[in-house]
């Protein structure tokens, strides 16, 4: 193959590599957003089932609190 042969199939691979780079992208745009989704759905529930004792409602502290890392001994 001659030096110009290379350099018109890399000129035509250019726009084919831009194309899947564009794809893979935004396959994990979209799989980071609904994993965010996702944690966000479940601490929400997390938060909600703390606070779904109707009979503490008027408290002035907040019933929900994190879990906290026990300490290695």
């Amino acid at each position: 193959m001659e030096i110009w042969h290379i350099v018109v199939i890399c000129i035509l691979m250019f726009p084919l590599f831009l194309l899947a780079n564009y794809i893979v992208v935004k396959k994990a745009a979209s799989e980071r957003r609904a994993r965010e989704e996702r944690v966000d759905r479940a601490v929400a529930a997390s938060v909600a089932e703390s606070y779904a004792d109707r009979s503490m409602r008027f408290q002035s502290w907040p019933k929900y609190r994190a879990a906290r890392k026990k300490k290695k001994m």
